[in-house]
Order: structure tokens, then C-alpha cells, then sequence
């Protein structure tokens, strides 16, 4: 750090003497340098005096026009075309040669005057005008007081030799005030930026001061109008206290000493550079403003001393520039003090205004580091975000795979508590009773190749005749058959119509329906036709439908049984009391019809449906979210009232009030979401299953 320190500062330097080095060359015997002058007062007899003249010293209550008259020496007009050059002259200048006028620098027609002090002036002398001895130079100057009018020494020479020096100069006091002038406004304009999105105090301090240097050095006229003039100049002069104090201000930002106290100190000392600035310009008093001035470098040296102490301390970087910054700046601010407010050395170059290419340096580089410190801090932070979400994605990803895991445990142990639970209640129930007629027929078979010994059974307490018990198995195996059917049916997981599971169950229990005599009537509507459900739900919905048609078989008497599937309303009615329901009438003879092996399918449809009340449910177009209602109806009862008259009571079948059947339906039919009635109607012994509608 100490090394790039001296390197910047050894560079800093090195630009300053190298753009004043062109200036420091003696010119040779051929030019004439003149450092003294006649001075023609109005009114007073001449007077020597000494070049430069700078009228705040001289003169401070000056006002107007004097004279300052110079014998050119001979050697310096005869070494080819001949000029005058002087660095600096103010307020307004006016050439006389020989008492012939050869050129003017501003008018002294305007107020306040025209300020040409900040340009250097290279004026041809017209050979004409010259004479063979006794030439005489006489410069008109004007001035006001509280502005800095005044003459610098000159040279009279050969043109050649001249306006280099004359192009130099006013590189130096033109183009590169101008330059840095553009460079503070640009940084300054950037820093404002920075402070204004990030929040930094002594972003801010630094735009401002640039901004207000970038002002100082290119206002090489500060009277301006005449109404403006008074302030513009006191503008002008505080503006170099109030730059050094914002730059502390930044300076100890940087390395985190802007304290209140420190803030307080700085804005004091603004404000008193302030007020004594105007002091000076009202009293005219250059007293004031070079005290202005020394207080200004006495504050740079506390700064500069808490930097280099901090620098000491940290080994900062950035500490280590801000204190050579300062350090140059008070070298710098020493040396035009002295030039300028001591020696008052009215053509000297002013330093100071190059001072804050430094300061500019450290910011930029400041900005950098600031810049690339945080894309660090915010690589390390992504990389460690990166690496926690990493962590807790392998986290989730393990406690999902140990979720799944269980689920996938539950989901097999459910399906295998169920198809336990289904083949116990469908397939155990049927193989106990297939097991029981087998006992039946083997006590039958033992009784006949067994003579009796004693007496003979009665006939009507024996045990049924074989041919019979043989059905009563067979129907019991096909049951077995058919509970086997369904338990292997509900291991397929996939969706399937409602429809389609019910004409396989048609399928399969059909056999049982016609040897007991009993027609099934197939009525699906159209509109159910994709209702469907999961496969586990769909086997609920069979068994309830398989439970429904084994009663019909063992408790109805029926001739004939429908099965329909049809949409259920939104609003379905409830079903009516069974005394309101009973038919008036006795069903169609066509209906009760026996039911003959191998008849058509279509000779179901010619069979007149039961007469309802309700709409056809299959012209019926339901909403697609509606449920479906799965009614097995038979006509048992209708076949009893005419067998026995109308004045049969209306009873519930043996074996179907609350028996053990009904209760599993009842219950398969809450597992669904589903209504469950059963009772007489219209048309007979009706089971309703209402299905909600499904998702």
C-alpha cells in the first residue's frame, strides 16, 4: 500500500512540474524581461514600480485606469518580427506603442469591467511603428476594487520564441481548467448518483464539492452581471473553504471518522469561512481572505492528520490514499498561498485547481473497491445460499422419499386389510354356506346307504332332497365364483364406467337370476354411460348391487327385477313413504311374464317399464356434475298382492328388515358418500343407491 501511495503521489507531482516546466525555461538574451515599469497615475508625477503589481496589494481601493510605461530594449526588436507576451493583465488592458494604440483587451464601455486576466496575451509589434532607438511600450490597465486587477511581468522578443511559451501558458490556464473542470462535474454527478442510491454521506460530500470545484475553476469571469457580481465573487472566494470542507467530510467517511463532532467542527468552520469572506469583500480587507485561506490549510492539516494516523492504525488502502491525497492537497494549497497571498505574485500559476484529480483518483478507485468488495461479499453469499438450498433440497428430497416410503407402506397394507376384509365378508361368508350344504348332502348320501335301525325320520323333518341341496351348492359355489370375480376385478386401479362393471356383474349373476325364474331388465341410460369411479368404489357399488339381487333371489318371489342407472337431479325428491307408494293397480301381465332360457336381450325392451310418475331418466341430459341413482326394483310384491288381494298388508320381506345384508350395504354405501333406501314403491321392492356427483 505504501508503495502504490509514493507511486500516485510521486506521479502527481510530476504532472505538475512537467506543466510547468515549459514555463520555467529562461527564454535567452533575445527576449526582454520586464519586471519593471513606469507607473502613470492620473494626477501624480510617474513613479517606478516593480512587476508583477497586483493592485489588492498596491492598491486595493483602486479604481479606473493607470498607465505602465516601458523602454523595450533595442536587442529585443531586432532579432526578427517582434511581439509582447504577458501572462496575466486585469482587468481590461489597452496597447499603445510608440503612443500609437496596436491592440485592446475588453472594453471599459461595460460595468463591471471584463475580466481578461484569465487568458495570456501575445501581442505582434507592427515593425512600422518601431523606431531605430527609443521605442516605448506603454500599457493602459483598468481595474475595480475587490476584484484582482493587476499586471504581471512580461517579455518583448522575438514572435518565434514567444508564442510557444504564450500556447503553454494558455493550455495550462484554459484547456486544462476546462478539463479538469469536466472531469470534477462528471464524478461529481456520479458520486451524487452513488449517494443517492446507496445512502452514503460522503458519496454526497464529494458531489457537491466536486461539482462546486468544477464551477470554481472554469468561472474565469465571476463579476458577470452587475447585480450578480457581488455575490458571484463571494461565491467564488468561499468556494475553495467550503470545497476543502466537504471533501474532509468525505475523506473521513471513507474511513469511518465523520463523527458528529468531527461534522460539527467542518460546518463551523464553513460558516466562519463564510462570514469573514464577506467581511473581506466589504471592508476590502485581503487580510480576510488570506486568512480565509490559511484556515482552510489548517484544517486540511487535521484532516490529513487523522488519515494518516487511521492509515497507521488499519493499513487501509483507501486510508493510505485520502491521507497522500491530502497531503498533496496541502502541499499544494501551502505553496499558492504563499505565491499568491504573501509573495502576491500576480503571474503565478495556480496548483490547487489540479489538486482534485487526486481526490478524483481515490474516488474512482474507492468506487471500484466498494465495487468489487460487494461482488465478492454477493459471490460468497450466492455460494452459500447455493450450497444451503442444496442441503435443504437433499433434506426434502429424503424426507419425501421416506413420506413416499410410508405411503406407499400404508397404501399396501390398506389394499391388503381390504381385500383381506373383502374376501372374509363376500368369499368366506359364501364358502361357509357352500361347506354347509355339503354337510347337508353328505348327511343325505349317509342316510341312504345307511339302513335305519330304528325308526325311519319323518318325511317333513328331514333333511331336503339331494337334487335341491345340489342347486343350493351349485348357486353357492357360483356366488363363491362370483365373489372371487370381484375381489380379483378390484385390484385394477383404474377408472372405468359404471356401466361396464354392472353389465359384467349382469353377466355373472344373470345365470343365478334365471334358475330361480327371474328375468333381469337391463335399463342403463345413455347419459350415464362414462359415469364412472375408482376401481375400490366401484366394487362397493357392485357388492351393494350383488347384495340387492341375492335377496331378490332368496326373499322377493319376483318374476322380474330391473336394474336401472340413471342421473340423479340436483334436487332429487326423497323417496316417498312406503304406504303412499303402493300401487293402485296391479302390474302389466306382459311384466310378470316368466322369464325363459335364452331369451334375447332386446326382449327386454319390449317389456313396458315401470310406470314411475317421473320423467324417463334416459332422455334426461344431466349436468356433468351430477351423481347418478342405481336402483334394483322387482316385482315381488305386486305378484303377492295378486296372489293373495289387495288387502295385503304391506310388509317387509323376512330376511331383509335390518338383517345383516342390508346393514353391509348400508354401510358399503356411507364408505361412498352414498344414500342408501330400500323399501316398497310403485313398481315393487325398490334398493336406491344415490352416488353423489365425482370429481
Amino acid at each position: 500500500m505504501k508503495r502504490i501511495a509514493r507511486r500516485l503521489a510521486g506521479l502527481l507531482l510530476a504532472c505538475m512540474l512537467a506543466a510547468c516546466s515549459g514555463l520555467a525555461e529562461p527564454l535567452g538574451p533575445l527576449v526582454q524581461e520586464v519586471d519593471r515599469a513606469t507607473l502613470l497615475l492620473p494626477g501624480e508625477p510617474p513613479r517606478e514600480t516593480r512587476l508583477p503589481d497586483a493592485w489588492e496589494r498596491s492598491a486595493p481601493l483602486r479604481e479606473g485606469g493607470v498607465r505602465y510605461r516601458i523602454d523595450l530594449e533595442q536587442a529585443a526588436l531586432e532579432a526578427g518580427p517582434a511581439a509582447l507576451f504577458i501572462p496575466r493583465v486585469g482587468l481590461v488592458l489597452r496597447v499603445v506603442l510608440n503612443g500609437e494604440p496596436i491592440a485592446q483587451f475588453g472594453s471599459t464601455q461595460r460595468q463591471p469591467l471584463p475580466d481578461v486576466s484569465q487568458q495570456p496575451i501575445l501581442v505582434a509589434l507592427p515593425p512600422a511603428l518601431l523606431r531605430s532607438r527609443g521605442n516605448v511600450l506603454e500599457l493602459e490597465v483598468h481595474g475595480e476594487p475587490r476584484r484582482e486587477a493587476g499586471l504581471s511581468r512580461l517579455w518583448v522578443g522575438p514572435l518565434e520564441l514567444l508564442e510557444p511559451r504564450h500556447v503553454a501558458l494558455g493550455q495550462l490556464q484554459s484547456r486544462g481548467a476546462w478539463a479538469v473542470g469536466a472531469a470534477a462535474a462528471v464524478m461529481g454527478a456520479l458520486a451524487l448518483l452513488l449517494a443517492s442510491r446507496v445512502r452514503h454521506f460522503g458519496y454526497a460530500c464529494f458531489g457537491v464539492g466536486s461539482l462546486l470545484w468544477a464551477w470554481r475553476v472554469t468561472a474565469f469571469e465571476p463579476g458577470g452581471s452587475e447585480a450578480w457580481s457581488p455575490i458571484l465573487a463571494v461565491l467564488f472566494q468561499v468556494s475553495y473553504p467550503w470545497f476543502v470542507v466537504l471533501m474532509s467530510l468525505y475523506a473521513l467517511a471513507v474511513v469511518g471518522r465523520d463523527g458528529p463532532r468531527a461534522r460539527q467542527l467542518l460546518a463551523g468552520w464553513a460558516v466562519v469561512a463564510l462570514v469573514l469572506t464577506v467581511l473581506g469583500w466589504l471592508s476590502v480587507q485581503p487580510g480576510l481572505r488570506t486568512a480565509v485561506l490559511a484556515g482552510s490549510q489548517g484544517v486540511l492539516i487535521l484532516v490529513g492528520g487523522a488519515l494518516i494516523l487511521r492509515a497507521a492504525r488499519d493499513r487501509q488502502l483507501a486510508a493510505v490514499l485520502l491521507a497522500v491525497a491530502a497531503l498533496a492537497c496541502l502541499v499544494v494549497g501551502a505553496r499558492d498561498l504563499w505565491v499568491f497571498r504573501v509573495m502576491y505574485d500576480y503571474g503565478a500559476v495556480s496548483w490547487g485547481r489540479y489538486t482534485i484529480l487526486a481526490l478524483l483518483a481515490v474516488l474512482a478507485w474507492t468506487v471500484v473497491d466498494d465495487f468489487a468488495h460487494s461482488a465478492r461479499g454477493l459471490q460468497a453469499l450466492n455460494r452459500n445460499l447455493a450450497e444451503r438450498v442444496a442441503q435443504k433440497e437433499s433434506e426434502l428430497a429424503r424426507a419425501f422419499d421416506g413420506a413416499r416410503e410410508r405411503e406407499r407402506e400404508q397404501a399396501t397394507r390398506a389394499e391388503r386389510d381390504r381385500i383381506l376384509r373383502e374376501m372374509h365378508d363376500g368369499l368366506g361368508g359364501r364358502l361357509v354356506a357352500a361347506m354347509a350344504l355339503t354337510q347337508q348332502v353328505q348327511r343325505v348320501e349317509t342316510a341312504e346307504t345307511t339302513p335305519p335301525t330304528g325308526s325311519r325320520l319323518p318325511a317333513e323333518t328331514g333333511p331336503p332332497p339331494p337334487a335341491e341341496t345340489l342347486r343350493e351348492l351349485r348357486a353357492a359355489l357360483d356366488d363363491c365364483l362370483v365373489e372371487l370375480r370381484l375381489a380379483l376385478d378390484s385390484l385394477e386401479t383404474d377408472r372405468r364406467p359404471l356401466v361396464e362393471a354392472l353389465a359384467e356383474l349382469r353377466f355373472r349373476v344373470e345365470p343365478s337370476l334365471r334358475a330361480a325364474g327371474i328375468r333381469l331388465v337391463w335399463q342403463p341410460s345413455d347419459a350415464v354411460i362414462d359415469w364412472s369411479l375408482p376401481a375400490t368404489d366401484t366394487l362397493q357399488v357392485l357388492r351393494i348391487v350383488r347384495e340387492a339381487l341375492t335377496n331378490v333371489i332368496k326373499h322377493a318371489q319376483a318374476s322380474t327385477v330391473w336394474l336401472r342407472l340413471a342421473p340423479l337431479p340436483p334436487e332429487s325428491p326423497e323417496l316417498p313413504e312406503a304406504s303412499a307408494r303402493l300401487p293402485s293397480e296391479a302390474p302389466s301381465e306382459r311384466v310378470l311374464a316368466p322369464w325363459t332360457e335364452g331369451a334375447r336381450p332386446e326382449a327386454d325392451r319390449d317389456i313396458d317399464p315401470p310406470e314411475t310418475g317421473a320423467a324417463p331418466e334416459a332422455e334426461t341430459e344431466p349436468a356433468p356434475s351430477l351423481g347418478v341413482c342405481l336402483s334394483v326394483i322387482d316385482n315381488g310384491l305386486q305378484r303377492r298382492q295378486l296372489a293373495e288381494g289387495s288387502d295385503l298388508p304391506h310388509f317387509v320381506p323376512e330376511g331383509l328388515h335390518k338383517g345383516r345384508g342390508l346393514a353391509n350395504m348400508e354401510r358399503r354405501a356411507a364408505a361412498l358418500g352414498a344414500r342408501l333406501s330400500s323399501g316398497p314403491s310403485e313398481e315393487g321392492w325398490a334398493v336406491e343407491l344415490r352416488l353423489p356427483p365425482r370429481g
